[in-house]
């Protein structure tokens, strides 16, 4: 007997049943530019909003995945490495974006990894803080941000001893990691001050990469998976288009300032991904110049208000 599809996990939405868009295995795990292996992929998405996701996984198996070494390749590592110039230069454009919002003040960023985009936020003028939940990335970002100014666990656990703390919290390229993301963006209504700013980054569907993607999968009758499993590699949980991810904010208390495209800038693309080969690079070299024609991107910019009260608290 079939499983029971699961609920939308947008709380407004949990009356819709999900139907699942994707049921892949490969005989050969595809390993993504961190060092992620995905042999599985199973999506569901809700008929409503859109929202793509996996079903939750316990905390416990998401921390296997963020050992020193993902940090190192995500990061680069050595910031002098292109690849670590490369993240710093990103880093500086989203803060500015930021800033529009938060000239100044108190700020957590969520999923700090190694402590890089707080650096950067700390240069412009703000107080920045982080948080993450590998203990090897807090003891890279307690050398970089001092030890009083990362905290090392969940946000849901911390949340508590945070209460209205900040001006500002960011995540980038965090959310899609998040085992319970309503849970989360509730802690993070909780841990803001009265109309404080939530400002993250996360791949969108609406990304070219997205549709050439599928498409390679279903145009070849299921034969070529390799696009599918890069694109749904196994750490990222949620996968998110614009109506989703305004509804779910909504749903959690935040009134929704800005969406934006957020395409990678050349030297990050350059540096993260064309690992494929001569015919893959210029494949995925092809991919990118062409969304960022278009006004396309790997991924999308929120801006968020909180509101004084939400709703989707102790849901979920």
């Amino acid at each position: 007997m079939a499983a029971e599809p699961p609920s939308s996990p947008v709380p407004s939405l949990r009356h819709c049943k999900a139907r699942r868009v994707f049921e892949v295995k490969a005989k050969k795990a595809v390993v993504s530019s961190w060092g992620v292996a995905t042999k599985n992929v199973t999506i569901w998405e809700c008929p409503v909003s859109g929202l793509r996701f996996r079903e939750a996984k316990p905390i416990e198996e998401l921390k296997e995945y963020y050992v020193a070494e993902y940090h190192e390749k995500m990061t680069g590592g050595q910031r002098a490495s292109p690849r670590g110039l490369a993240y710093r230069k990103e880093n500086e454009t989203r803060v500015d974006h930021l800033q529009r919002y938060v000239p100044t003040g108190r700020v957590l960023d969520v999923g700090c990894s190694q402590g890089d985009f707080a650096l950067a936020m700390n240069r412009a003028g703000l107080e920045a803080h982080g948080l993450d939940i590998s203990p090897e990335a807090c003891k890279t970002s307690k050398a970089v941000l001092g030890d009083d100014h990362v905290y090392c666990g969940t946000l849901e656990e911390l949340a508590p001893g945070l209460r209205s703390q900040f001006s500002a919290v960011t995540m980038m390229d965090v959310i899609e990691h998040c085992s319970n993301v309503v849970e989360l963006l509730c802690s993070i209504h909780d841990v803001l001050q009265p109309e404080g700013i939530l400002f993250l980054r996360t791949p969108t569907l609406s990304s070219p990469f997205h549709l050439v993607g599928n498409l390679s999968y279903r145009l070849s009758l299921g034969l070529y998976k390799t696009a599918l499993f890069k694109l749904y590699h196994a750490e990222h949980l949620y996968f998110f288009n614009e109506p989703s991810i305004r509804t779910l904010l909504d749903d959690c208390g935040f009134d929704t300032l800005e969406i934006a495209t957020d395409p990678l800038c050349w030297e990050n693309f350059r540096t993260a991904e064309l690992k494929q080969g001569p015919f893959g690079n210029l494949l995925l070299s092809g991919i990118y110049f062409a969304g960022r024609a278009f006004g396309r991107g790997h991924g999308m910019k929120v801006v968020a208000r909180r509101r004084a009260t939400h709703d989707a608290q102790g849901e979920g």
